[in-house]
């Protein structure tokens, strides 16, 4: 027969000295996943805070989103160097960023804060009611086009009228004192320019 003492001693090492065939993550918590990494729960991470639990992250305590994108907070990497922050990128440096409405982050000359220069193919200040190609007489006819955007009797369209000091047609081509007759006396001056 077994003395008593003996199958007392046999019990205790059992409890004490075998680890738990659960317990396979090298700690002494039984109360964990328990598995083979190493970690305390199943997704990888170490550490009991569940919005961060996935594979592609760091390790910590504090809560971060340890997603796939490099960025440590919980609204997703805002710009595009991959780093830790919340703070948008000025890729040209402008003092404008995206958020701020910059339309070409790549170009320090455009962005909000700039005037827009008329009549070269950009939104300057980032803002589409203001025309690049505005026609200030109405006439139908650009600045852009127009050599005087003032006077809506002067454009390409307009006939070029003699001896009245404009160019009408904005085309100096079209001479304003034409010498018909070719005797050195304009039209202006000449009061037979075909003879």
């Amino acid at each position: 027969m077994t003395p008593r003492w003996l199958l007392l001693a046999l019990g205790l090492a059992l409890l004490v000295g075998c680890p738990d065939p659960t317990d396979d993550d090298d700690d002494t918590t039984t109360s964990d996943d328990d598995d083979a990494t190493g970690d305390d729960d199943a997704t990888g991470d170490d550490d009991t805070t569940t919005s961060d639990d996935d594979t592609t992250g760091d390790d910590d305590t504090t809560g971060d989103d340890d997603d796939s994108t490099g960025d440590d907070d919980s609204t997703g990497d805002d710009d595009s160097t991959g780093d830790d922050d919340t703070t948008p990128e000025d890729a040209d440096g402008d003092g404008y960023t995206v958020d701020d409405g910059d339309c070409d982050d790549g170009d320090p000359a455009v962005n909000p804060g700039m005037p827009e220069t008329p009549c070269n193919g950009t939104d300057d200040d980032c803002d589409l009611l203001t025309d690049d190609a505005p026609d200030g007489d109405g006439d139908g006819f650009s600045l852009c086009d127009d050599c005087d955007d003032a006077d809506p009797a002067v454009n390409p369209g307009a006939v070029e009228l003699p001896c009245n000091g404009t160019d009408d047609d904005c085309d100096p081509v079209s001479n304003d004192a034409p010498d018909g007759d070719g005797d050195g006396f304009s039209l202006c001056d000449d009061c037979d320019d075909a003879d």
